[in-house]
């Protein structure tokens, strides 16, 4: 029978060191620098790292018959739960201090998933990884350390498991498994990128190459030239994954074999000997960032997280680079007087006393966010003004998504949202749109109640008006299907003779383009679409009312003003002059206003309400007029929707 060859553990300084690559590239990535846009590929390498040394050290006392899955545990929970619920506790702390309570009960809520090892299906429902708001996402992080403490759940079993069987099983299941998880990772990153990113089934094969590494399964090199040539070609793979890799890249999938790749070959050239690369990882400043890799890892997110919370316009170089310093003495003092005391058993030496302190951590963790959420982030905190503003981000229609996103054939039935009064018999008029006319159907509600009146609205999220999107990339099958079901419903129902078209007409804003004679769908321009969608309800004989766009507006306006009146930013403009306004959309204006001159058409302008200086509003009487920055909030529904007044006449 075939001997596999185990690694037998000794501190490997050359793995230290590529753990310092890798922190290194996440830290640098999550602090803007362009010149390695890739840097989220570190996680991976991590993960890589993390299969090998956990191979590594269960293998011997497997094999010596004394492991125990409760010394792993302990092991574990020494390395991992002090700095990690150390840093889940002051960043509840700073968040108590500096969040919105809509911010703040989404922070207390990753910590209760953190707490239950749960953190990536968190994230998953929230979003996702990339994007803007990874700012009010202190914790968004610990996704990858759930990822790992899943995986320490089911790594000593399945060992305990294989032990049983001969080594070729064992290689053959080991790598059957990686397989599967590689190809479910390319399937579901091309169908449910999310899921992919976030899930242990779609990661576990960078896990297992850390596994297989350990295990023998890649034999060290058999010269000086091959250690060399190894080490090279994975530095060069990580390399690349760094510097050409972006946040539009299909990942992991795929792409996430590079850094993976490059990871197992520098480990395994390091396997007898340390030369080439593996030297250079071995260096002294290389070996000590790497000793302290997991507390800078810890500390970055959050620190990087708040201070870009706080900061209206970014963070600048002298900004970014205060901030890392304060990751480093963050990362210093939890190391030394966290981590090291008791993974070295001077405190908390007892098994028992080890697994209570790790209970208690998630206990005061998981009750404090259950805390935080069930008291709707501490809204008490604030009074007055401040009460105000902080109430705008939930300020927006009652029912919310309950009048988007139906189905073709409830539109078919009327089945649509009323808005106003409550008889509807008097009905003629239909509101459609996207959720720039969810955010103003509080307003024409209100308008609507005021009149004794009643009107119907359905919205699709994302939708522009028109059934040819393609150039515009409103190419949605859903939205295609909603836009075409609206039109129908309209094109046969008598009693509705009134229809207000209200969008952010983003795809309105580039210049018109001129079609050719013969035009196919995919050369359709928006304005030619929107046009069609005109001159179809006119020939039906609708009434249209365009509502221009509202002003976009530079952050998230309520958040803008909490920490405006906190003292932060006092020099930021929040507002969008009107010159400003005119300008980008000034393409969008002359589309519309062309259309307006047809019989049967009118324009309403809904900044005509909220610019009536030279700058347009984002607040009147303290209470904010958006509840983001670019939805208007029911407050500033009411004040926009007077342009539609004479629609109730």
């Amino acid at each position: 029978m075939l001997k596999v060859k185990h690694y037998q553990p000794s501190y490997r300084p050359d793995v230290d060191g590529l753990r310092a690559v890798a922190v290194l590239a996440v830290i640098l990535y999550h602090g803007g620098l362009k010149a390695l846009p890739g840097g989220y590929v570190g996680v991976d390498i991590f993960f890589v790292i993390s299969g090998f040394v956990i191979t590594s050290a269960i293998q011997p006392d497997m094999a010596a018959g004394r492991f125990l899955v409760r010394d792993f545990y302990e092991r574990r929970i020494r390395r991992i739960f002090p700095a990690l619920f150390a840093m889940v506790a002051a960043s509840l702390c700073v968040g108590c201090w500096v969040m919105m309570p809509d911010d703040l009960k989404r922070l207390g809520q990753s910590s209760v998933a953190n707490a239950v090892f749960a953190s990536n299906f968190f994230f998953l429902k929230d979003s996702g990884y990339f994007g803007a708001t990874a700012a009010a996402k202190p914790l968004l992080h610990t996704w990858s350390l759930a990822v790992e403490e899943q995986f320490y759940l089911l790594l000593p079993l399945y060992l305990v498991l294989l032990k049983r069987w001969s080594e070729p099983v064992m290689r053959g299941l080991t790598v059957g498994l990686s397989v599967a998880s590689l190809m479910l990772a390319v399937v579901a990153t091309r169908y449910e990128p999310n899921i992919s990113f976030f899930m242990l089934p779609t990661r576990a094969w960078e896990l297992l190459a850390g596994v297989m590494l350990a295990q023998g399964m890649l034999p060290a090199p058999r010269s000086v030239r091959g250690e060399w040539l190894r080490a090279g070609v994975g530095m060069g793979l990580i390399a690349f994954a760094l510097v050409f890799y972006t946040e539009k890249t299909p990942f992991p999938g795929l792409a996430a074999l590079p850094p993976v790749l490059g990871a197992v070959l520098i480990i395994s050239a390091g396997l007898r000997n340390a030369r080439g690369v593996n030297v250079w990882l071995s260096s002294k400043p290389m070996v000590f960032i790497g000793q302290i890799s997991y507390p800078l890892y810890l500390w970055h997110f959050p620190l990087l997280g708040f201070a870009g919370y706080m900061s209206l316009t970014g963070l600048g170089v002298a900004q970014t680079v205060a901030v890392n310093g304060v990751i480093v003495l963050c990362a210093l003092v939890s190391w030394r007087f966290v981590e090291q005391p008791i993974r070295q058993r001077r405190v908390l030496a007892g098994q028992r006393l080890m697994f209570a302190f790790g209970v208690a951590c998630i206990a005061v963790t998981l009750l404090a966010g259950l805390l935080i959420h069930f008291g709707r982030g501490f809204e008490s905190r604030f009074e007055g003004d401040r009460q105000k503003i902080v109430r705008a981000m939930t300020d927006r229609i009652a029912n919310k998504d309950a009048c988007m996103n139906f189905a073709p054939d409830q539109i078919s039935k009327g089945e649509l949202c009323h808005l106003g009064v409550e008889d509807m018999s008097q009905t003629d008029v239909v509101v459609w749109g996207d959720s720039h006319a969810e955010a103003l159907a509080p307003g024409i509600a209100d308008m609507a109640a005021n009149a004794g009146r009643s009107a119907l609205f359905a919205g699709q999220h994302g939708c522009g008006i028109g059934l040819h999107f393609q150039e515009t990339g409103w190419s949605d099958r859903a939205c295609v299907a909603f836009s075409k079901a609206m039109l129908a419903y309209l094109m046969t129902t008598p009693s509705i003779n009134k229809v207000v078209l209200v969008s952010r007409w983003s795809s309105l804003r580039a210049p018109p383009l001129q079609a050719p004679a013969k035009s196919s769908p995919a050369s359709v321009t928006a304005a030619q679409a929107l046009g069609q969608v005109v001159a179809q309800l006119r020939m039906a004989g609708k009434q249209v009312w365009l509502v221009g766009p509202v002003p976009d507006v530079k952050t998230l306006v309520p958040r803008a003003l909490y920490l405006k009146s906190m003292g932060f930013a006092q020099d930021f403009e929040i507002r969008q002059s009107l010159a400003e306004y005119v300008e980008i959309q000034k393409n969008t204006l002359a589309v519309l206003r062309h259309l307006a001159e047809q019989p049967g058409v009118s324009l309403v302008l809904p900044h005509e309400r909220l610019c009536q200086t030279a700058w347009c509003d984002v607040a009147q009487d303290g209470y904010p007029l958006y509840f983001d920055d670019n939805h208007l909030s029911t407050h500033g529904a009411k004040i926009a929707a007077q342009v539609l007044a004479p629609l109730f006449k």
